[in-house]
């Protein structure tokens, strides 16, 4: 999980707040607020979990909460949440815990700040339909480059679809094959 910035054309300051699935890539759950404030953290968190498992799970296998060292983060509420949850969350800071960034829930923000928001007058009234439209296309429209051919939501409710090769990597070893064959000189 992980909170962004964004200054609408208004010039109001947003957060916009997310958690990423690190196997799917999907945006599991997204806040945009004025605030940057561990409640609205805490909110989006437990609606992710709600989102994911739909019930509370004893005993259940340990989930790797992977954060910055933002504050939003890394703070009372959240821990104390953590700490009495069903689910059996493990929070580890990137760089800090675990020996790699939190570029997978950082992604979707560039994808967002400069392919959607980019040269669009996005305003304090918009901006909540704007993120709506976004996570709906990111994670239902636009093939993920990490799964080739498949959307983040796809792959989330299909995983075997990861253990198949896409048709395309066949015929491109194919093409690559014919090149190879052919010879270009002229006579």
């Amino acid at each position: 999980m992980d909170v962004s910035h964004f200054k609408t054309e208004d010039n109001i300051q947003f957060y916009i707040y997310t958690i990423v699935d690190n196997f799917s890539r999907r945006i599991i759950k997204h806040e945009v607020s004025t605030v940057l404030s561990a409640k609205v953290r805490l909110n989006s968190l437990k609606q992710a979990i709600h989102t994911e498992f739909a019930v509370d799970l004893d005993n259940s296998p340990s989930l790797d909460l992977i954060v910055d060292g933002g504050s939003e983060n890394n703070n009372a509420t959240i821990q104390e949440f953590i700490k009495s949850c069903h689910v059996n969350i493990k929070k580890k800071i990137a760089l800090r815990d675990v020996m790699f960034s939190n570029s997978i829930v950082e992604a979707p923000y560039r994808i967002l700040k400069s392919r959607y928001f980019q040269n669009r007058p996005i305003l304090s009234t918009t901006i909540k339909q704007e993120m709506e439209f976004f996570v709906n296309d990111y994670n239902n429209h636009r093939p993920h480059y990490a799964h080739i051919l498949y959307t983040p939501n796809e792959v989330a409710q299909k995983p075997e679809l990861l253990n198949v090769k896409p048709p395309l990597q066949r015929i491109n070893q194919e093409r690559l094959e014919n090149n190879r064959a052919y010879c270009c000189k002229t006579k």
